[in-house]
């Protein structure tokens, strides 16, 4: 039971109180003894709940290491100790809490001569018993639940994927080692094509003066070949 659960029933039970004694006219002692159960009840209910739950969950801890590790996953062994010393821890603290419960209650009943507080410390000393018992069952219930959703959905699939998650990981890894390792060939390569590139502008731009000049030297022969031409044909005329 939660924190505010108990607040709740306490409230609840002191106002219950209050009218049994000032509007119902009950006995106070009589309203004193509902309100001795009510307090015995609601610590049962603290007993069976904190500790025994911090205790059981502790041990479904264990054995979902025990699993894992059974299935390949790596599990620090901290982690399992901490575990069983806060299972020992707990389970000593739930049987204690019960023993020294029954204990006052006991003593309590014995000195007030009201008989309920005997039946409430024979019920802690059941309790004892009973809520591991309950326990128990439920982790069967919950084993059966849990063994079927691995049949549905084994673990051995998350193992696998997690290997070739790995496997991609360390192969990405591998391809980043290699593009560094060409990054600096790359750019010797890039700054090789770019001279080549210069050179290669620069002949262009050398044979392209070439070729002009030889235009320009046989647009003058063409005027020299002409003018030859003209003098022969002018001698030609003469003779004739």
């Amino acid at each position: 039971m939660s924190r505010s659960g108990i607040v709740f029933l306490t409230i609840i039970s002191t106002i219950a109180g209050i009218v049994l004694v000032y509007v119902v006219d009950v006995p106070l002692p009589v309203v004193v003894s509902l309100g001795f159960g009510a307090l015995c009840l609601i610590w049962l209910i603290v007993l069976l709940t904190l500790p025994w739950n911090v205790y059981f969950q502790a041990h479904a801890l264990i054995h979902e290491i025990r699993v894992s590790r059974e299935r390949g996953m790596t599990v620090p062994p901290e982690r399992e100790a901490e575990a069983r010393r806060i299972a020992v821890r707990m389970r000593r603290a739930a049987v204690a809490a019960h023993l020294v419960s029954a204990a006052l209650l006991a003593v309590i009943t014995y000195f007030s001569g009201e008989t309920v507080g005997y039946y409430f410390a024979v019920f802690y000393l059941l309790a004892t018993f009973l809520r591991p018992a309950g326990a128990w069952f439920a982790h069967l219930r919950g084993r059966m639940t849990t063994m079927l959703e691995e049949v549905r959905y084994p673990r051995e699939d998350a193992v696998a994927l997690a290997e070739r998650v790995a496997a991609l990981e360390a192969r990405a890894t591998e391809l980043a080692e290699r593009l560094d390792a060409l990054v600096p060939e790359t750019r010797a390569g890039l700054h090789a094509a770019t001279a080549r590139a210069d050179d290669l502008d620069r002949r262009l731009d050398a044979v392209g003066r070439k070729f002009e000049d030889s235009l320009s030297r046989l647009t003058d022969n063409q005027e020299v070949l002409s003018g030859i031409k003209a003098f022969l044909r002018l001698i030609r005329s003469e003779t004739a």
